[in-house]
C-alpha cells in the first residue's frame, strides 16, 4: 500500500462494495477546508459501516464548519488520528489528491477513494470514480442503495446535504436526472430538506459583515465576462470557515462567465475558488496554476501580491472565454 499519484486501480461499484464488506476497521478521510459534500460523504460512510457491526473513525484536517453540524455524526469527526487505534482499511471520499487530506501519518493498509472529481490523481490503491456525478455523496448514495442497507435519518440527511450543496441546491449544471433521483430517494427515506437548508442558509452577524466586505472588492474584466472578488485577512477572520461559499458573489453577477474568489492564506499567499456559468472549463484553468476540480467549479493556489496574482489570473481566464 502506498499513497502516491498514478498507481490506483480503477474499479466499479461492485468492487467498491466488496472492499467495504471485506474489511472490519476503517479510517474515513475527507479533504481540508471541508464542505458539505466531504462532510456528508464521510458521515454517511461512517454511519453505515458502524451499522454493519464494523469499526469506523473519521478525520479531517480542519474543524467542521458550524453550518454542517446539522449532521449528528459530524460531532464524531476528529482532526487527529485516534491514538492507539488500528485499522485494516482507509476510505477517502471527495478527495481528488492526497495533499488535500492534510498532514497525517496514515496507516499502511489497503485504501479506497470514492470520488467525483475528473482530476482525481489516483493516489489510493483503488479508485471508484464517477466524474459525471454532481457530488461524492451522490456516488455514495447510489452505492449504499445498491447494497440494500437500511439508512437512518442522519445518514439520509448527510447524503442529501452533500448532494444539495455540491449541486448548488440543484441549480448548477452538474445536476442530472440521477442527482435528483438520489435526492428524491433520500427524502423518501427520511432526509429533511428544510432542516438542512435552514441551517446552511443561517448567517451570523460576522458573516453578513464579511459578505459586505467581499462585495466591495468585486471587479469585472473583459466586458463583464470575468469577475474577481477577494476575502482579505479581515474577511477571513470574520467567516473564513465558510470561505468557499463566497465564490457565489462574483459568479452570480449578470453577464459573468468565469468568476474567481481570492482567499487570504498568509502574506502573498492565496487560495482561489474558480467558477464558470455555462461553458468555460475552470478545471483546466486551475490546472495552469497547479490546481484542479470540475469543469464548472475548481480551485488552485497562487503566490505573490494580490494585484500581481489577480492580473495573472485574469490574463489566463480570458483565454477560456
Amino acid at each position: 500500500m502506498s499513497l502516491k499519484p498514478g498507481h490506483a486501480i480503477s474499479i466499479g461499484m461492485d468492487e467498491a462494495i466488496h472492499f467495504i464488506q471485506g474489511h472490519q476497521s476503517f479510517l474515513v478521510v475527507g479533504h481540508h477546508h471541508p464542505d458539505g459534500d466531504a462532510i456528508g460523504s464521510i458521515c454517511a460512510l461512517h454511519n453505515v459501516i458502524r451499522s454493519m457491526g464494523k469499526e469506523a473513525d473519521m478525520i479531517l484536517a480542519d474543524p467542521v464548519p458550524e453550518a454542517y453540524t446539522t449532521i449528528e455524526a459530524a460531532s464524531k469527526i476528529t482532526t487527529e488520528i485516534p491514538k492507539g487505534k488500528t485499522y485494516d482499511a482507509l476510505i477517502f471520499a471527495d478527495l481528488a489528491n492526497i495533499e488535500r487530506a492534510g498532514d497525517f501519518d496514515f496507516p499502511d493498509v489497503p485504501s479506497l477513494c470514492i470520488d467525483h472529481h475528473e482530476t482525481n490523481e489516483g493516489y489510493a490503491d483503488f479508485l471508484y470514480l464517477k466524474g459525471e456525478y454532481a457530488a461524492a455523496a451522490e456516488v455514495v448514495a447510489e452505492m449504499l442503495f445498491a447494497m440494500g442497507i437500511s439508512l437512518d435519518k442522519d445518514t439520509c440527511n448527510a447524503l442529501y446535504m452533500g448532494i444539495a450543496t455540491d449541486s448548488g441546491f440543484f441549480k448548477f449544471s452538474c445536476t442530472s436526472a440521477n442527482t435528483l433521483l438520489m435526492a428524491s430517494q433520500l427524502v423518501k427515506l427520511g432526509a429533511e430538506p428544510a432542516y438542512i437548508s435552514a441551517k446552511i442558509d443561517e448567517k451570523t452577524e460576522e458573516a453578513m459583515k464579511c459578505h459586505q466586505r467581499v462585495v466591495e472588492t468585486l471587479k469585472t474584466y473583459e466586458k463583464g465576462q470575468i469577475a474577481i472578488a477577494c476575502m482579505d485577512e479581515k474577511a477571513m477572520a470574520l467567516d473564513g470557515e465558510n470561505a468557499d461559499s463566497y465564490a457565489s458573489i462574483p459568479r452570480c453577477l449578470k453577464g459573468v462567465e468565469i468568476a474567481g474568489l481570492f482567499k487570504y492564506e498568509g502574506e502573498n499567499s492565496y487560495r482561489i475558488s474558480l467558477r464558470s456559468v455555462r461553458y468555460a472549463n475552470v478545471a483546466k484553468l486551475a490546472g495552469e496554476f497547479g490546481g484542479g476540480g470540475h469543469a464548472r467549479a475548481a480551485g488552485c493556489k497562487m503566490k505573490g501580491t494580490f494585484e500581481d496574482c489577480r492580473s495573472r489570473l485574469v490574463e489566463a481566464m480570458a483565454r477560456y472565454l
